[in-house]
């Protein structure tokens, strides 16, 4: 059996790289929209404040997309190094959607050098096309993560193989194509627009407050507001469809948030890890390479609960001999706690709330064109807003899919890695520490250039000399 500690430090250290690629995640997804339609309105428009505000935020942009970067390369290595069964379990399946995560990734990482440093070398229309060249790469990178992450909540396409005890890729289109994973991408895009208007209106409204770049921060100022309150009624509008997805989990998550009574759902889990023990006795005749046609339909028509049997592994190492009191642990631990998902969601709708009350405010006095000191402070007091509501719905989407990292087959600690309880502190420790100097970083950075404003930007009096 694998340690509890084990599994609790690898849970820690996923949970440490899940936090700070979903700080830095939503940010550069909204920005790199925001940046394409300030560009796009430049060039068709030829007002040249827009070229300076797209430079400008291109450059806190550019600070949030090397902090995702490197986030998101070092998540993935984790099913390898720390996930090792997961990744064996899961590959065939993972491959094509982390394939487009890091083809989206790769190909705004190599727009980006362009957009920063082609301004006086490009034309017009190829500036543009590679600002929005990134906005495509980011969305496409944050679809395939998505649709990894939605697939894992509600695993379709895919076969168990008895011998090999992994799933085996059956239709690419339907893992593409998952309804849940949609529901989850097009809520979580929302929410990545919503943090970026929450980003750029409290820096907007800081230089109001204090009377510098006036042109700048009040043209930023009304796309903000324009985007966060679209997004954020879009956001409240069509909810976390996700929650109400198919599946014994989405159910299980759905009580929790309620506060709802799960007896039922005890009983019938109480069942299911029965019929569970049952399918993983015949998995093993199986994998002694019997074929009886009889052994055969008994597994097909008990499969399905193959992974309330593995729940068990956490206690026992053999399945078919666990006793009544191991049972009990296995259904009590097959439902997500109650307490923090009841809480966390009423947080994020809260947060919510106040943003769209924000967003209301501040597109009223735009269109009337008065703005007092108290909107602008609350403005850049809310600026935590966007994060807490965005951070509190992916707390509920990750604790809510507990014990499972593949809905109702995969138990969280039959995951793991075959590790050290020593390697895993020191390397949660030498993590931690990298991920604080990286923060700490890109917080000074992003303080320097707004301390500087848009005086490192090409100058407004200055055509860029576009080559033809």
């Amino acid at each position: 059996m694998i340690s509890e500690t084990v599994v609790e430090l690898s849970r820690a250290q996923f949970a440490l790289h899940a936090v700070q690629y979903f700080l830095f995640v939503p940010l550069t997804l909204g920005l790199s929209l925001l940046l394409a339609a300030m560009e796009s309105w430049f060039v068709f428009s030829g007002q040249s404040v827009y070229q300076r505000i797209t430079q400008f935020w291109g450059k806190l942009f550019a600070i949030g997309f090397g902090l995702n970067m490197a986030s998101s390369l070092v998540m993935a290595s984790q099913f390898g190094t720390h996930w090792s069964y997961f990744a064996h379990y899961v590959g065939d399946v993972f491959a094509l959607p982390l394939l487009l995560g890091f083809a989206g990734l790769f190909i705004a990482a190599n727009g980006l050098g362009w957009f920063l440093f082609g301004w006086q070398r490009l034309g017009k229309g190829t500036h543009l096309a590679v600002t929005w060249l990134i906005a495509i790469g980011c969305h496409l990178s944050f679809f395939g993560f998505l649709i990894a992450s939605g697939w894992m909540q509600n695993p379709v396409g895919a076969e168990l193989n008895t011998q090999t005890l992994r799933l085996e890729l059956l239709d690419v289109s339907l893992v593409l194509s998952n309804p849940l994973a949609w529901a989850k991408f097009v809520h979580s895009l929302l929410a990545g627009y919503v943090v970026a208007a929450g980003f750029v209106l409290a820096i907007s409204a800081y230089y109001l407050l204090n009377q510098r770049e006036t042109e700048l921060a009040q043209c930023s100022y009304r796309m903000a507001a324009a985007l966060g309150l679209a997004s954020v009624i879009a956001t409240m509008a069509i909810g976390d469809a996700s929650v109400y997805g198919v599946g014994a989990m989405q159910h299980n998550k759905l009580a929790a948030i309620n506060g709802l009574p799960n007896a039922a759902t005890l009983a019938q889990n109480r069942q299911r890890i029965g019929n569970g023990i049952k399918a993983y006795a015949l998995l093993q005749e199986l994998r002694d390479d019997k074929k009886e046609p009889e052994l055969l339909a008994a597994f097909a028509a008990a499969k399905v609960d193959l992974g309330y049997g593995l729940l068990l592994k956490r206690w026992r190492e053999s399945v078919t001999d666990a006793s009544p009191a191991h049972i009990e642990q296995a259904v009590s631990a097959s439902v997500p706690a109650s307490g923090r998902l009841y809480w966390g969601y009423r947080l994020m709708i809260a947060a919510g709330a106040l943003l769209a009350l924000l967003f209301v405010a501040a597109n009223a006095v735009n269109i009337v064109g008065w703005r007092h000191a108290w909107l602008l402070k609350a403005s850049v007091y809310a600026l935590p807003l966007p994060w807490l509501a965005s951070a509190s719905g992916w707390f509920i989407s990750e604790s809510g899919r507990q014990p499972w990292l593949v809905a109702d087959m995969l138990p969280i600690w039959q995951g793991v890695s075959t590790l050290a309880v020593a390697d895993l502190a020191v390397s949660l420790v030498a993590y931690g520490l990298t991920y604080a100097g990286l923060l700490a970083l890109a917080v000074m950075l992003t303080l320097k250039f707004i301390g500087q404003g848009s005086a490192t930007a090409l100058p407004i009096n200055q055509e860029p000399s576009y080559v033809a």
